[in-house]
């Protein structure tokens, strides 16, 4: 009898126990479709301080479905500073979310769902654009809060006025939000280097893009033109090496917002452990109005990287 009994209190416990748990995912879950939620009504209502407090520190961002320019890592305010580029040009914008499916593992949580997203403005050419897809979506418990860590968006398809993005920007688009967003494409075109995607470091170049080497001191290639070009250029490059990063010291734009000077150092490991080389980078930027690098000049010590490489007889 007395055995009976412990069983029975030993299932009771596993059973509030299994209860506990299945109400702590149930209450995750919605936490985590609130936090989603929050992110795109703050978006269409424009209050972007809202926006930011759904977001972790530092979040990668992924619309290479639809852009063609590869993740990229930001702070939440540089994310609301891009999206200010273009969301506010629109009379309305209008997100719709829904198909939740979430998969909660302890402070991490990876939640997918469905989204269109209806852009409004009156033009003779047609007032809607719409476009539709899906979202993954990166989350992290924070100080008992669920934030977003990284989004992705999957481009499915769009319709109606398809060129209605272009005619806001190029006409509502001020100083500010062109140094954001350009400032923004310089770092994703660092973390492409550093991904070794030379596919993605020739999308974020205009058709007849340039890259200019000044002081190569044939040393290096004088550059290249082209997109195609830029991809041959730097293919070879990174099988040579065993990885690389470029911290940037100080980035900003120019009186002429699409121009943007950057100073950073670049740290590459050489092949067989055979040491680092280092340099320190000065380079500028220039975009067009679609925010396409249409020159990328990397100016750098040829002194140092003949020193680097073995080379030094061989500078002029």
């Amino acid at each position: 009898m007395r055995l009976i009994i412990i069983v029975i209190v030993i299932s009771s416990v596993i059973g509030c126990q299994s209860k506990q748990t299945n109400q702590k995912i149930m209450d995750d879950s919605t936490n985590i479709q609130e936090t989603i939620t929050k992110l795109f009504i703050n978006t269409d209502k424009r209050e972007w301080s809202g926006v930011e407090a759904q977001f972790n520190s530092e979040v990668t961002l992924d619309y290479s479905s639809m852009s063609g320019n590869p993740a990229t890592q930001l702070s939440p305010q540089e994310i609301t500073g891009g999206w200010k580029t273009i969301l506010p040009g629109f009379t309305f914008t209008h997100h719709q979310i829904g198909n939740f499916i979430t998969k909660v593992n302890g402070n991490t949580a990876k939640s997918f769902c469905y989204g269109t997203a209806t852009h409004y403005f009156e033009n003779e050419n047609g007032n809607v654009w719409t476009v539709v897809g899906t979202y993954n979506f990166d989350l992290l418990k924070v100080n008992g809060k669920w934030k977003i860590s990284g989004m992705k968006f999957n481009f499915k398809y769009q319709d109606g006025n398809t060129k209605l993005i272009q005619e806001i920007t190029q006409n509502n688009t001020s100083s500010e939000d062109l140094a954001t967003r350009n400032k923004n494409t310089v770092k994703s075109f660092f973390k492409a280097l550093t991904s070794e995607n030379a596919e993605s470091v020739a999308e974020l170049f205009a058709e007849n893009g340039k890259q200019i080497n000044p002081y190569h001191s044939d040393l290096f290639p004088k550059g290249a033109t082209g997109k195609e070009e830029i991809r041959n250029y730097w293919r070879p490059v990174f099988p040579n090496f065993d990885g690389m990063t470029f911290p940037i010291q100080e980035i900003y734009a120019m009186e002429n917002p699409n121009i943007v000077y950057v100073k950073y150092t670049g740290n590459i490991q050489l092949k067989n452990n055979s040491g680092v080389y280092s340099n320190d980078y000065y380079s500028t930027f220039k975009f067009n109005d679609q925010g396409k690098i249409t020159e990328y000049i990397e100016i750098f010590n040829p002194i140092v990287a003949a020193k680097a490489f073995g080379l030094i007889d061989k500078i002029q």
